[in-house]
């Protein structure tokens, strides 16, 4: 019985602390126009990018891994005055999600061995029941959505989607951020 109740609490665990970080990974969702030869743009220009308050710390941030991945692509940036051949915009946005969780302290009143009683049910203080604290968990996701336009046309040939957790961590939050840019730009159509 009490190897039972370890178990239970190790699956308890797993589920509240561990499960929601392996389910809530990155979603990432890219799309581009299909008649576009990706191959005749080379350079870009930063158009309008819009940060909320919790993201506009990362604004910079945000900018260099998308440039980052622009160069690695052959991308450079228009010289001031020469038009380029895209325009690169980005927006973020933070939501915010509220859950509960239930703990159960495993002690208090209720049905148990009997201390006088030996075997057999009985009512007094036991490692059945107890109270059950529920606490609120508040996570914030972030979206980031990338937008490559043909600055000629003004015609959308790109746009990529991304949305993961924040974390308390700064450092943490930088490197989901920067996968979130790393994995949207994996599918950058080189060839069409």
């Amino acid at each position: 019985m009490k190897a039972m109740r370890i178990i239970a609490s190790f699956c308890l665990l797993f589920v509240v602390f561990v499960a929601p970080s392996v389910a809530l990974g990155q979603k990432i969702n890219v799309d581009w126009e299909p008649g576009a030869n990706f191959l005749l743009y080379r350079t870009y220009a930063w158009g309008e990018c819009g940060d909320p308050g919790e993201l506009r710390l990362w604004q910079p941030r945000i900018m260099q891994d998308i440039e980052s991945q622009l160069a690695a692509r052959g991308f450079r940036k228009a010289p001031p005055g020469q038009q380029p051949d895209v325009i690169i915009s980005y927006r973020s946005d933070v939501e915010e999600r509220a859950s509960f969780v239930e703990y159960d302290y495993g002690y208090g009143p209720g049905w148990g061995l009997g201390p006088a009683l030996g075997w057999g049910p009985s009512w007094g203080w036991d490692w059945n029941g107890g109270p059950v604290t529920v606490e609120p968990v508040v996570e914030q996701k972030f979206e980031l959505t990338v937008e490559i336009v043909d600055a000629r046309q003004n015609q959308l040939l790109w746009r990529g989607d991304a949305t993961d957790n924040l974390s308390h961590k700064p450092e943490k939050t930088a490197r989901r951020l920067r996968r979130a840019v790393e994995k949207l730009f994996r599918n950058y159509p080189y060839g069409h």
